[in-house]
């Protein structure tokens, strides 16, 4: 079974850059046997149609992405007061220290939308965007990792969880990380997991970023195999 789907990505300064995807299911992406998904503890839901996944959170993405569609609705010294909370906050965290420059592009949110941080010792999402009249839109949770790969999905699916399997995923990864090294990661993830507990995620997208917020890839946990590269 193959599925290609051809997007357009965004690059670090917002021009638009063609990117495809399709993917056989190899032995990194194919479902696991029915012990290995019983081991992973976590919730299914019913099969979902990965071509789906991949073009709806890929449009929520880009809409609300900073170099895309997103809008930086703070200024000034509200901008740095964000931006200050954040790194402070995952400084006390495991894991390398948030980058300003990705704290910026982490409050980035959809046309019409204004961020709030959520602050200290808050479980759930980092930020979340509320429109005019007071409706959340979405939430973004931020994570830096600069572990081993095989760890990797067991960050992703403690995140799960306290986002409410929906919304961003912001991971910085440490430097020299590339979009090859990525990929997979993911594909560690989703080789653990049956379709029905992968389909759990299917409201939920990864944005990858280096230290200095250099795209590295826009990935579905939800759908196997599914996302935009770079």
């Amino acid at each position: 079974m193959v599925l290609s789907v051809v997007l357009t990505g965004c690059g670090a300064d917002g021009e638009a850059q063609p990117s495809a995807v399709g993917q056989s299911l190899s032995p990194a992406t194919a479902a696991p046997a029915a012990s290995e998904a019983a081991a992973s503890g976590e919730p299914e839901a019913a099969p979902v149609n990965p071509v789906e996944v991949l073009a709806r959170n890929t449009q929520r993405a880009y809409a609300a992405c900073g170099g895309c569609g997103g809008v930086l609705a703070l200024s000034g010294a509200d901008l740095q007061a964000a931006i200050d909370s954040l790194v402070a906050e995952h400084s006390k965290q495991a894991g390398p220290a948030l980058t300003r420059k990705n704290a910026e592009l982490a409050l980035y949110g959809p046309a019409g939308t204004t961020p709030k941080v959520a602050g200290d010792n808050v479980q759930g999402y980092d930020v979340l965007f509320y429109d005019a009249s007071g409706k959340l839109v979405l939430g973004r949770q931020i994570k830096t990792f600069a572990g081993k790969p095989n760890q990797f999905p067991g960050r992703l699916s403690d995140a799960g969880p306290n986002m409410q399997y929906d919304g961003e995923l912001l991971v910085q990864v440490a430097p020299g990380v590339d979009t090859a090294a990525v990929e997979g990661m993911m594909k560690r993830f989703w080789g653990n997991r049956s379709d029905a507990r992968l389909a759990t995620y299917q409201n939920m997208w990864v944005a990858f970023r280096s230290p200095d917020g250099r795209p590295l890839g826009l990935w579905m946990p939800g759908a196997r195999g599914m996302g935009v590269p770079g």
